[in-house]
Order: structure tokens, then C-alpha cells, then sequence
């Protein structure tokens, strides 16, 4: 079985120490140098408000310090990975109750981002559309709204008045009612759903997903330098299901990965950097070091790292 050397694997390491934030540098050094979970907990910290959301461009390709629920959910996603550290419980409250806040009963849900985002560096697709009241990311209801409750679920202990199983159910019945998936950050937000229910739930969703996924994943390996629905990029749950895709599919794109490494000894933006050449210049090396420590994350998971001498 192919596995990324170790020097090639220290060509990424440097990548993350040279365009990561400290954020992505914590996580590294916590993963591969067994450093203390408590600085990922000091970097995140620096990314929450005093109304408990998350902003100051957590989220790369919008710049905004107030808080958003799209900002919040991903601090919600890294506050997921860490464990028993007594630091991350009045983040978690506070970051619940900030989305029982901004919780649109119209909506059954949560828009992405507010207007006032504008008012800051962004990409175009995170522009708060004042005519549709929503930005073009909000036009799939599940993204952010079906990973926000998979952590109102999860934490539902701090949760004062939304009814999170009331919103998983929802959530469900949505995912099985939609019969057309045209974006897979929605279904990315829909696994990390599944993640944190009970089986019951799982086995009411898995169908749905295995359907959602077939539908937008893109097989065609010449295709994977673009910004595409890679196999590896639906395995963003802890439980292995695959959620059919094929075996084989998945290990050649884990081939896909240790050539980029092993020829650039990093992961580029797929979606390139036209979109950075103005007031968002910050947020290209940001994300260099977001998907290269993403990418050894996945050869980790599976195994697919050359073992230290």
C-alpha cells in the first residue's frame, strides 16, 4: 500500500507552518507533535465574540468580525473535534445560545451570513443579497442550517428554548424530500447531521445521503485539480460509511493527494486565486494552509502516512 514519505510529508508540514494560521499550525502540532489540546482552544478562542458567534474571517473567504451562523458552525466544527477540555464548555454555551438567537422561524433555520457582512472583505459568493434577503450560498436550506443543528443536538444540554429533536426531524424530512442536489457543501453539513444522531436517525438519513452524494460526486480523475465534489471530501464524519462511494474511487484520490504533495508539497485552492487578487489577499495563503493540513488528515485517517523513524 502506497504511503506518503517522510520527507514529502515534511515539505507539508512546512507548508502549514509558512501559510497556516495559528489556528491550523495548533491543530498540526496537536495531531503529529502530540501537543496539548488547549491551544487549539487559545487560537479558536481569539475567533469567538462576547454574544458568543463566531466571525474575524474564521470562515476564510468572508472578513467579517461580527458573528454569523455560517462563522459560528465552523467554530462549532472545530469546538466537535476536541474533547474533555473543561476550557471549550462556556464557548459551546455561548456559541448555542447565540444560535437560538438568530434562529428564523420563517426560515426553520438560519441564513448564512447578515447584511452587514458586506460592509467587509468578501468573496462574491458570500454577498448578502439585499433583493433576495440571503446570499446565493442560503438557496440550499441545509447549508449552514442542517450542520447547526446536528450541534444543537449534539449540545443540547445548553439549549433554552429550541427543540433540537424537533430540528433533526426536520432536517430529515427535508434531506428525503428533496430530489435534486446541486451542491455538496449542503450535503457535507447533512453528514456531519448524521454524525452526531442516534442510529435510528442515521438509518433515516444514510439513504437520502447515499442518493445526494451519487448525484454531485465527480469520478473523473483529470477533473480533480478543479473545484469539484471529491470522493475523500464526503468523508468529513467520523463513522466510516461511505455513503456509496466507490472503494476504489477513494483510493485513487488518496493517490491524488500524495502526488500533489509529493510534486508541490502542498494543496492549492482548487478554485484559484483570481478571487484573491484584491482585499482578499489574506485569505489565499489562509487556505494553503487549511487544505494541506486537511489533505494529511485524510492520509492519516487512512493510514497513509509513512511511519516516523
Amino acid at each position: 500500500m502506497r504511503m506518503l514519505r517522510a520527507r514529502h510529508f515534511e515539505q507539508a508540514e512546512q507548508t502549514i507552518l509558512t501559510y497556516g494560521r495559528p489556528l491550523e499550525i495548533a491543530w498540526f502540532n496537536h495531531y503529529f507533535h502530540e501537543q496539548s489540546q488547549e491551544h487549539v482552544v487559545l487560537e479558536l478562542s481569539k475567533y469567538q465574540n462576547d454574544d458568543g458567534g463566531f466571525g474575524h474571517g474564521l470562515e476564510s473567504d468572508f472578513r467579517a468580525p461580527i458573528s454569523s451562523p455560517m462563522a459560528t458552525s465552523v467554530g462549532l466544527r472545530h469546538l466537535n473535534e476536541l474533547s474533555g477540555i473543561d476550557a471549550t464548555k462556556p464557548m459551546i454555551e455561548a456559541a448555542i445560545h447565540y444560535l437560538e438567537n438568530t434562529y428564523d422561524a420563517s426560515r426553520n433555520g438560519w441564513f448564512a451570513v447578515s447584511k452587514d457582512s458586506n460592509d467587509f472583505p468578501h468573496a462574491f459568493w458570500w454577498h448578502y443579497d439585499e433583493t433576495e434577503n440571503m446570499t446565493m450560498i442560503d438557496r440550499n436550506w441545509g447549508n449552514p442550517s442542517a450542520e447547526i443543528i446536528a450541534y444543537l443536538y449534539k449540545y443540547r444540554e445548553y439549549t433554552t428554548h429550541l427543540d433540537a429533536e424537533r430540528l433533526v426531524e426536520d432536517a430529515i424530512q427535508y434531506m428525503n424530500r428533496k430530489p435534486i442536489f446541486n451542491s455538496e457543501n449542503e450535503i457535507y453539513c447533512f453528514i456531519r447531521l448524521f454524525d452526531v444522531v442516534p442510529e435510528a436517525w442515521r438509518t433515516r438519513l444514510e439513504s437520502g445521503l447515499i442518493n445526494a452524494v451519487g448525484q454531485v460526486i465527480d469520478y473523473e480523475e483529470e477533473r480533480w485539480h478543479e473545484y469539484v465534489p471529491t470522493p475523500l471530501s464526503f468523508m468529513c464524519a467520523k463513522t466510516n460509511n461511505r455513503f456509496g462511494i466507490h472503494e476504489r474511487k477513494l483510493d485513487a484520490h488518496l493517490h491524488f493527494v500524495m502526488d500533489e504533495l509529493e510534486r508541490h508539497g502542498k494543496i492549492l485552492p482548487p478554485w484559484g486565486k483570481t478571487y484573491y487578487e484584491t482585499d482578499l489577499k489574506q485569505a489565499y495563503p489562509e487556505w494553503i494552509g487549511v487544505l494541506t493540513l486537511k489533505a494529511l488528515l485524510s492520509l492519516r485517517r487512512f493510514d497513509r502516512l509513512e511511519p516516523k523513524r
